[in-house]
């Protein structure tokens, strides 16, 4: 679906029908724990294949083994021979040899070292957080809109067969959080990435969006954090709704360009939330700045129209 600026926000309230993904096939990174976990169990139930691409093979395998049509494949996103051998994978475990969905899950929220400060004089901070959040990221999606292409061309036509890639944000993708830069630094990049694709990709038959999770318990951080953040008064998302969120995006084709909030309860029946903080609604003069932004390069022009000055 092309993207649209005046689209409704998405409506978490209906009903989600899997029936529209069920024979799909889906790869999910950072997919053995966590919240890449929960997104694999529901994709599994939905009867979707899924490639679990994961550097952990203790839980890859062990999840696996669990859900039928899925598989492991080891993988450190930071390794680009690693991302490619995922998704030549994903192609032999497909049913139709065809990849409908990627979910660009794998990330960590390490100690940063650019916040910190040595009285002896400045260290070279370990830049982990940047490598796996972001370029493991960039490498996920540059795969995921080759196959895509490859699969479904590069005009824009109703027949294309729908494709997508999600990109996981976090709060710290929207939201003021103190003390830790690279981290943000790397939600905020991904959202970028999301507002670059989202008006193209519908020239593949595809779809970009954003799932932002709130504090969710896993293991991306200490146990003791998230009592620390219960103390301090703050509701926890569920795992499992992050799982009806995926499902919620990728069974609409009509919705792209979105970002979707893994929210509490209390702020979301649903456990999610279309925050309407991607258009700018309301706000005519940054509607305007955005339309100059693309004029040089028209959507209308196609997938590599006038990308080269």
């Amino acid at each position: 679906m092309a993207y649209n600026s005046e689209n409704s926000p998405v409506d978490c309230s209906l009903e989600i029908d899997t029936s529209v993904v069920a024979g799909k096939t889906a790869i999910v990174t950072g997919g053995a724990s966590g919240l890449g976990e929960a997104y694999v169990r529901a994709l599994a139930a939905a009867k979707v294949s899924v490639i679990i691409a994961d550097v952990d093979p203790t839980r890859g395998n062990k999840l696996s083994s669990e859900l039928a049509n899925t598989k492991y494949v080891q993988c450190d996103v930071r390794k680009w021979k690693d991302q490619v051998h995922v998704f030549e994978e994903a192609v032999k475990f497909s049913p139709t040899g065809r990849i409908h969905y990627v979910v660009a899950n794998a990330g960590v929220a390490r100690k940063d070292e650019i916040f910190s400060f040595e009285k002896d004089g400045p260290t070279e901070p370990d830049l982990t957080t940047i490598d796996i959040n972001l370029q493991g990221t960039l490498y996920t999606t540059k795969l995921a809109t080759h196959y895509f292409i490859k699969q479904n061309g590069t005009t824009q036509s109703k027949d294309k067969e729908d494709t997508g890639l999600v990109l996981i944000g976090s709060g710290a993708a929207f939201l003021d959080c103190p003390r830790g830069p690279s981290y943000q630094a790397t939600k905020w990049a991904s959202r970028g990435v999301m507002h670059s694709l989202r008006r193209t990709a519908h020239f593949y038959g595809s779809r970009v969006n954003m799932i932002s999770p709130w504090y969710v318990q896993t293991n991306i951080l200490k146990s003791e954090a998230f009592d620390h953040v219960r103390r301090s008064g703050v509701d926890l998302a569920e795992a499992e709704d992050g799982g009806r969120c995926l499902l919620r995006i990728l069974s609409d084709p009509s919705i792209n360009g979105r970002s979707l909030f893994l929210s509490p309860k209390k702020w979301a029946p649903a456990g999610f939330i279309d925050l309407n903080i991607d258009d700018y609604a309301g706000n005519e003069r940054l509607q305007e700045i955005q339309m100059d932004q693309i004029k040089s390069a028209p959507i209308e022009l196609g997938l590599f129209g006038a990308s080269d000055y």
